[in-house]
């Protein structure tokens, strides 16, 4: 009696190869919840960003004399931003010399207790004479 050649798989190449393709999703999908963190993650701190450098250009724009422009620290009367975002800046007199004011202003979030947050440094010197 003659063996005629068959073509196609074995059970068992096929069962590796089940198995291959299935080890190779599972670790997508375990990839999965730390990219969605990942991404939600850069989206706080751009919109921490955002927002110090919005509050560091309102008080560029103001007067030398203003009351948010005094020394000491200052909580921003409109937080939370966006339900979350916690806005304060700090101010010293003259730093980093005299007839200038440097504005440290810092952004905070809950799920950023233990990472630093965003913060913008600006120097703001006294105009005219």
């Amino acid at each position: 009696m003659t063996r005629r050649a068959q073509s196609g798989f074995t059970l068992v190449e096929v069962l590796v190869a089940l198995m291959v393709f299935v080890i190779g999703i599972l670790s997508i999908a375990a990839m999965m919840p730390s990219g969605s963190r990942s991404v939600n993650r850069s989206g706080d701190e751009t919109r921490a960003s955002e927002l110090a450098s919005a509050r560091a250009e309102r008080l560029l724009s103001t007067s030398y004399a203003d009351p948010d422009l005094t020394a000491g620290s200052h909580p921003d009367p409109a937080n939370p931003y966006d339900g979350k975002y916690y806005v304060s800046w700090s101010v010293q007199n003259d730093q980093p010399m005299a007839q200038c004011k440097r504005a440290t202003v810092d952004v905070r979030w809950p799920t950023a207790l233990s990472a630093p947050g965003a913060s913008v440094v600006i120097v703001v010197p006294r105009s005219g004479g």
